[in-house]
């Protein structure tokens, strides 16, 4: 459970709610809101090491037969506010925490 402060999720998730989350999500994080531990630049708008957004990712099949991630957007769905895109070179930035189970009301 996490306290969420800021606003880039409403109207979904209210500054100052509890959440609940999912450690160690398993499966894809395709459009899930997640809790995501970001240690590049800091987040825009608290300027914390965590964040909560929507995890968008575009991938691409590798020369080994695998896939990579092209790029990796967590979203806001407060429109005021701006995505955090991370390019292959920063994907080492940010570990998926955790999936969001439910909003405390």
């Amino acid at each position: 459970m996490a306290r969420v402060v800021g606003r880039s999720m409403e109207p979904r998730i209210r500054d100052g709610e509890y959440c609940v989350f999912r450690a160690n999500p398993p499966g894809s994080r395709q459009g899930k809101i997640v809790l995501v531990q970001y240690r590049g630049p800091a987040d825009p708008e608290t300027g914390g090491a965590f964040t909560v957004k929507r995890y968008q990712s575009k991938k691409s099949d590798d020369p080994e037969g695998g896939w990579r991630h092209d790029q990796i957007t967590l979203e806001p769905l407060n429109s005021q506010y701006q995505p955090i895109v991370l390019t292959p070179e920063r994907e080492g930035d940010v570990r998926v925490i955790a999936e969001l189970v439910e909003v405390l009301r």
